[in-house]
């Protein structure tokens, strides 16, 4: 799967990446937590910045903790800044799901399948995540995308421009927009359906975002045309580089 490294990049077989994680090839078993553990955030993370650049955008993840500023409650795992073509910037707090063929309940799709396979797989995904009665999602662990993090002090002259990003592994998407690889839910609400965790933020004190980003990294990667391309990983390339050293001869 990681064919080279640099200081910070790393290199991708698009294809075998995707037969790994969608596939669920016979010689992956029992390996995927392993392998998502090294790459997995990183991995998705850079596909998004990818597809930014893609778009005209250029984008950067801040060190920052992605956190209510408290003791206790949700975080999440990266804040992610974009700056767009027409000027303007957006502030995703950012969660990241490396959710695959290989998680509990996930379903297999070929490499080669029709866009209309994927379309309909993406549909299938996305109407389990979302509650349409309630315009929010349906479970904890991604409705905490939803909830207010403490902007870090020196892009507090962006709050206005904060809005809440969910990335995927996995294929996800909305009837209307079923060939898009990023997607937005306008107006998102905060009356779940599920018990409000004790840790959280009261909902009083949620604000309302006018948008929620949805972003599809499996649905990307079969869109390019490339064998192989070069990522943005500096989390990952040090990993592989500490495995290299304790496995190389140098």
């Amino acid at each position: 799967m990681i064919d080279e490294l640099s200081a910070s990049k790393v290199t991708i077989n698009v294809r075998e990446t995707l037969r790994f994680f969608d596939e669920k090839p016979e010689w992956s078993t029992k390996h995927a937590t392993s392998v998502v553990s090294v790459i997995g955030e990183d991995l998705n993370k850079a596909c998004f910045q990818r597809y930014m650049e893609s778009q005209g955008a250029s984008s950067h993840v801040l060190p920052d903790p992605v956190t209510t500023g408290r003791k206790r409650g949700p975080w999440l795992d990266r804040w992610i800044v974009v700056d767009w073509p027409d000027g303007g910037k957006t502030v995703f707090q950012t969660e990241i799901k490396s959710w695959s063929a290989h998680a509990i309940g996930g379903r297999s799709l070929s490499v080669d399948a029709t866009p209309e396979e994927v379309a309909e797989l993406k549909q299938r995904n996305w109407g389990g995540l979302w509650n349409s009665e309630y315009r929010t999602l349906n479970h904890s662990s991604t409705a905490k995308v939803l909830a207010p993090m403490k902007l870090p002090d020196h892009l507090e002259e962006y709050s206005q421009d904060v809005r809440p990003l969910l990335i995927f592994w996995h294929l996800v998407g909305i009837q209307d927009q079923a060939w898009e690889h990023l997607f937005s839910m306008p107006n998102p609400t905060c009356k779940f359906s599920f018990e409000h965790p004790a840790t959280w933020p009261s909902l009083s004190e949620f604000r309302e975002f006018p948008y929620l980003w949805v972003f599809s990294v499996s649905s990307y990667l079969r869109s390019i045309p490339d064998a192989y391309i070069e990522l943005e990983m500096p989390i990952a390339a040090d990993r592989l580089r500490i495995l290299g050293r304790l496995f190389g001869r140098n």
